[in-house]
């Protein structure tokens, strides 16, 4: 087995990360609907399903740079404005850092990326409540209203968004692990 030389995998990883940042800022402008009638104007999109992708193969640093790269080109496209990019960043690097840094620790372990996807979405929807407290007054208009959406809405929704993309990414993740697998195997 050569060893892979430094130069070609930084490729390989700016290679992949712009692959996957430029399908999580496609999905997210074409697949777009709101989950809760509650909150219509908390919209579903399955930008995080790349983002998880590179967390089981890239590091968390990269990670970080593609919920970057996302939030600031959705940011720019008119997405959310300046609540819904500071939003999206959060809760990206939440999920996407989380789900990193599980997977690395428990990758050996057969069920490490389920346990890691699981782990990204409960800090997610922990850190989207956070987002919340801090700019659901500048959102809603005072905390109160702020704070009376979180158990009926904040919560179930990224649950929701986040159980939905982890599991695209789980069957996405493992289809492409077995196309790898027969692609290499028929070499």
């Amino acid at each position: 087995m050569s060893a892979v030389p430094e130069s070609a995998k930084v490729v390989r990883q700016v290679a992949t990360s712009g692959v996957l940042s430029a399908l999580a800022v496609v999905l997210a402008l074409v697949i777009r609907f709101p989950l809760l009638p509650a909150a219509p104007y908390l919209i579903y999109e399955p930008s995080d399903v790349p983002l998880l992708l590179a967390a089981f193969r890239l590091s968390p640093l990269w990670v970080t740079g593609i919920s970057a790269a996302v939030a600031v080109v959705m940011g720019l496209t008119g997405s959310g404005g300046l609540i819904g990019m500071t939003s999206r960043f959060v809760g990206s690097v939440a999920l996407g850092l989380t789900a990193a840094v599980v997977y690395q620790r428990v990758a050996a372990r057969g069920r490490g990326k389920v346990v890691s996807v699981v782990a990204g979405v409960v800090v997610y929807t922990l850190a989207e409540v956070a987002l919340t407290l801090i700019l659901g007054p500048l959102f809603f208009g005072d905390l109160q209203t702020a704070l009376a959406m979180i158990l009926p809405v904040v919560v179930p929704f990224n649950l929701i968004k986040g159980g939905l993309n982890g599991v695209a990414a789980l069957l996405v993740d493992t289809g492409v692990s077995v196309w790898t697998r027969r692609s290499s195997q028929a070499e």
